[in-house]
């Protein structure tokens, strides 16, 4: 199965009042849930429900009516166990897995708060790994944190779930962001509010003037472009990811076929 649709659609299409509408931000890890949490915050901080490490804020506290929940990681069976108010939209922001992976290892090793997660996850695999065991660090992450945010995005490219690219973003973000919350997912919010705070959040803004492309692997935005898997994949990394995720790469749209892997052979 292929997504035919790209483009940020709603769960719904009936207008309803954007004071009434609880909105839901369903992605995974390491798929720009922290660049749009900020442009919530900035745009509507007071309606936020703040996302908890376990996702409690979903999964167990009742649902407030009205509210944004950004950065929610759960599958589609998640989302479907909960009592959603009727009057709700949701957009589904997925990833490359293969950028995922990288993002991860960069992450992991180096940008990640230790109090971000468990701490002694974070001790232990920079204990184990450094910059020059990379190739290890990615086998072990894809059989570790890549498994959740593969699991996610399936169940939600398995129900033909309309999606956002996260590469997409990257290079049309003022135009997807700004349809999807002035009309899909009206937020209330000057359609002038809306852009001024996507340009405030961009890579060049939040990276100190650094351009795309331009690595910093210390910093959360360490590079900000698609694609960067290539530079870091090897015969040994494709074959394994090939094993695991190479289906769920032609499920979700990333790939035709399995032709990317000949690079590598």
């Amino acid at each position: 199965m292929q997504f035919a649709v790209t483009e940020p659609i709603a769960s719904a299409s009936v207008p309803i009042s954007e004071d009434s509408l609880t909105v839901f931000h369903i992605t995974h890890w390491k798929a720009g849930s922290q660049w749009i949490h900020r442009m919530f915050h900035h745009w509507c901080y007071e309606r936020m429900v703040l996302p908890q490490v376990d996702q409690s804020q979903f999964l167990i506290e009742p649902i407030i009516p009205g509210k944004i929940y950004p950065t929610v990681y759960v599958t589609k069976e998640q989302f479907d166990s909960v009592a959603i108010p009727e009057n709700h939209r949701r957009f589904v922001v997925i990833r490359d897995l293969r950028d995922t992976l990288v993002s991860l290892v960069f992450s992991v090793l180096f940008s990640h708060k230790p109090e971000d997660s468990r701490p002694q996850d974070i001790e232990e695999f920079r204990s184990r790994f450094r910059i020059e065991d990379i190739e290890d660090a990615m086998l072990h992450l894809m059989n570790d944190l890549l498994v959740k945010c593969a699991v996610i995005q399936q169940s939600w490219a398995e129900a033909g779930e309309p999606h956002i690219k996260y590469r997409d973003l990257l290079t049309n973000d003022m135009a997807l962001l700004t349809d999807l919350f002035t009309q899909q997912i009206p937020l209330g919010i000057p359609r002038e509010r809306i852009e001024q705070v996507i340009l405030e959040n961009r890579f060049e803004k939040l990276s100190g003037g650094r351009s795309r492309g331009e690595e910093d692997i210390l910093a959360h935005e360490r590079k900000g472009i698609a694609g960067d898997w290539r530079n870091h994949f090897t015969p040994r990394v494709t074959r394994e990811f090939h094993r695991m995720y190479g289906d769920l790469l032609i499920m979700a749209g990333f790939e035709a076929n399995d032709d990317w892997t000949q690079e590598f052979s």
